[in-house]
C-alpha cells in the first residue's frame, strides 16, 4: 500500500487540483439562465478550467468555435496527466484514449475497441491495477450491452438475434446466461425483472435499486466513487476525472445548443442538472 501511494501520490494531488475546477451546480444554473452564446462565451472565458484554453483570442464568438474549444479542454488535460504519469500509468490512460476523441461531440467507439482492451488489461503488472481496469471497463461494456438491449426491445422491437449482433462480445459481472435471457425476454417487464436478480442489484456490491432511474451514467457515476473509496491510490480517481469531466462537456454542449435555439432556461436547467 506504502509504495501505491508513493507511486499515485503526484498524479492523484494534480487529477485532485482538477476536479476541483468543474463546473458546479450553480454554475450550470447561471449558464442555465443566459441569453445568448456571446454570453455564455463570456461565462466560460471567466472560469479557470476554460479561460485559459482561449489563449488571448478575441475571434471565439460562435457555438461551434467554443464547443471545439470545450472539446480541447479535456486533451489538453490528458496530456498534463500523462506527462505526469509512470510508464504503467501511461499505458492504462492509453487505453481510455479513444474515448476522450470527440467527433461532432460523441466518441464513436467499436466494439472491436473494448475487446483490444479487455486483452490489454491482462498485461498489466500489478494485481490492483488489473481489479481497477476490469471493473471500470467491465463495468462499461456490461451497461452499454444492458441500454442496447433495453432499447431495442422497447424502441426498435428487434428480434433477439438482430440485438445480439451489435452487442460487446463481452461480460463482466453479467453472466452469459443472464444476458441471453435478457435478449430472449418477451417485453421490458420481464426484461427488468430478470435485470434485478443480476449483481449490478442485489448482493453488497449492487450498484442500483430497480425503484431507481435506471441509466448507464448514474451506474458508472456509481461504480466510480465506489472504486475510489476502495482504491483511492489507483488510476480509479484518474479515470473518474475524465468521467465527470466527459459529463461536464455534454452538459455544457446541450446548453449552448439550448441558448442559440431560445429554449426556456427551465427546459434547459431539465436537461443540464441531472
Amino acid at each position: 500500500m506504502a509504495g501505491e501511494l508513493l507511486q499515485y501520490s503526484g498524479l492523484i494531488a494534480k487529477t485532485r487540483a482538477m476536479h476541483s475546477r468543474l463546473l458546479k451546480r450553480e454554475d450550470f444554473e447561471r449558464i442555465a439562465e443566459l441569453q445568448t452564446v456571446s454570453e455564455a462565451i463570456g461565462f466560460l472565458r471567466e472560469q479557470e478550467s476554460y479561460g485559459k484554453i482561449y489563449g488571448g483570442r478575441e475571434d471565439i464568438r460562435h457555438r461551434g468555435q467554443v464547443e471545439e474549444l470545450i472539446h480541447n479542454s479535456i486533451m489538453e488535460d490528458y496530456q498534463k496527466l500523462y506527462r505526469f504519469g509512470n510508464e504503467q500509468q501511461r499505458r492504462a490512460l492509453e487505453l481510455y484514449l479513444p474515448q476522450l476523441q470527440f467527433g461532432e461531440s460523441v466518441p464513436k467507439i467499436e466494439n472491436s475497441y473494448f475487446t483490444e482492451v479487455w486483452k490489454q488489461i491482462d498485461k498489466f503488472s500489478g494485481s490492483q491495477m488489473r481489479k481497477v481496469l476490469r471493473e471500470i471497463f467491465g463495468t462499461q461494456v456490461d451497461w452499454l450491452n444492458i441500454m442496447w438491449m433495453y432499447r431495442g426491445k422497447e424502441f426498435f422491437h428487434q428480434k433477439p438475434e438482430e440485438t445480439a449482433k451489435i452487442l460487446i462480445p463481452l461480460h463482466y459481472k453479467l453472466k452469459r446466461a443472464e444476458i441471453q435471457r435478457l435478449l430472449e425476454t418477451e417485453g421490458t417487464e420481464e426484461f427488468c425483472r430478470i435485470l434485478e436478480g443480476t449483481m449490478y442489484f442485489k448482493g453488497k456490491d449492487a450498484l442500483v435499486k430497480m425503484q431507481d432511474e435506471i441509466s448507464c451514467h448514474q451506474v458508472m457515476k456509481k461504480m466510480y466513487q465506489r472504486i475510489c473509496r476502495k482504491y483511492p491510490a489507483s488510476m480509479a480517481p484518474v479515470f473518474y476525472y475524465f468521467y465527470e469531466k466527459e459529463q461536464e462537456i455534454e452538459h455544457l454542449t446541450t446548453a449552448l445548443e439550448g441558448i442559440r435555439y431560445q429554449v426556456p432556461a427551465r427546459e434547459i436547467r431539465k436537461l443540464i442538472l441531472l
